[in-house]
């Protein structure tokens, strides 16, 4: 039996906006209610949703609340978006998330 390549397994992420969006959706919510619970009106979650805009991380922050995820999971997706929509077109960012994956980070 020959193996299969690891990357075979895995499936793409949604984008944090189109995340967002699903769950907004699966819980039948109309844009206003969620935008409210972030303190942000209506456009700007449009556009966050599209994946034209990021919201705050303090927005971020009660999103996670709002739709009953971990804080630190809602922040990391949009650190990662964030990374994607500045690095997407460069060549060199695969290696950078290699180095970071490589190099432990600091807490504390």
């Amino acid at each position: 039996m020959s193996r299969q390549n690891k990357s075979s397994y895995k499936t793409a992420t949604p984008a944090l906006g189109e995340w967002l969006r699903q769950m907004r959706l699966a819980r039948k919510l109309p844009g206003r209610a969620v935008a409210a619970a972030a303190e942000m009106d209506q456009a700007y979650l449009s556009k966050v949703e599209l994946g034209q805009r990021l919201p705050t991380k303090e927005q971020t922050l009660a999103l996670a609340k709002f739709f009953g995820q971990k804080p630190d999971f809602m922040e990391a997706r949009r650190i990662a978006e964030k990374f994607r929509m500045e690095h997407a077109e460069n060549p060199a960012a695969l290696q950078a998330l290699q180095i970071l994956n490589d190099s432990p980070l600091k807490t504390g």
